[in-house]
């Protein structure tokens, strides 16, 4: 009975391991939006609108091997997504890793990808994926936030430094009581 239990639970386990689909081809693309997870630097580059690139890079994804799987602990999460646009409509997707590729068809797959893979992504996009994905490379400042930082206001009753007392606060003219003839 132990035996049977054991080797059903192995069998559930390693299903995910075995298991490859083949995905449909990547369409043709009109634009390649470029994002990256939330929390992580901006690439210097936000999308792509060479068709020579956009056809490279359309070539890459459908040039890689039936190899897409589900890994049995769940769906691997990218740094450095590609989202193919075509007449306006999303038309297909691909992410990458520290060590993986990833697509989403009807759920999310992935395989794995050598540094020389990416390098050569990295390539045919002009950004050092491989540096980007693997933590070695900060990406460009983040811009200045919208609005500059304020000064904290001042506590009511307490004097400023200078030794005059501090200003009091009016009550706004709508909160105060009216007289009635």
């Amino acid at each position: 009975m132990r035996r049977a239990c054991l080797a059903l639970v192995l069998c559930l386990l390693l299903e995910g391991c075995g298991t490859h689909r083949k995905l449909p081809e990547q369409g043709a693309a009109d634009v390649v939006k470029i994002t990256t997870l939330a929390g992580f630097p901006r690439l210097p580059r936000k999308e792509i609108r060479d068709k020579a690139r956009i056809a490279a890079l359309v070539s890459f994804v459908n040039s890689l091997p039936n190899k897409w799987g589900i890994p049995w602990y769940g769906p691997s999460v990218g740094r450095v997504y590609f989202e193919f646009i075509s007449g306006k409509k999303s038309a297909g997707n691909f992410y990458v890793g520290a060590d993986f590729f990833g697509r989403d068809a009807d759920k999310h797959y992935s395989q794995d990808a050598s540094r020389e893979r990416i390098e050569a992504l990295g390539k045919i996009v002009e950004l050092d994926l491989w540096a980007y994905v693997n933590g070695n490379s900060s990406g460009p400042s983040p811009e200045p936030p919208a609005v500059p930082p304020t000064r904290p206001p001042t506590p009511t009753g307490v004097a400023p430094a200078s030794g005059q007392p501090a200003a009091q606060h009016a009550t706004p003219a709508a909160a105060q009581p009216t007289r009635q003839p």
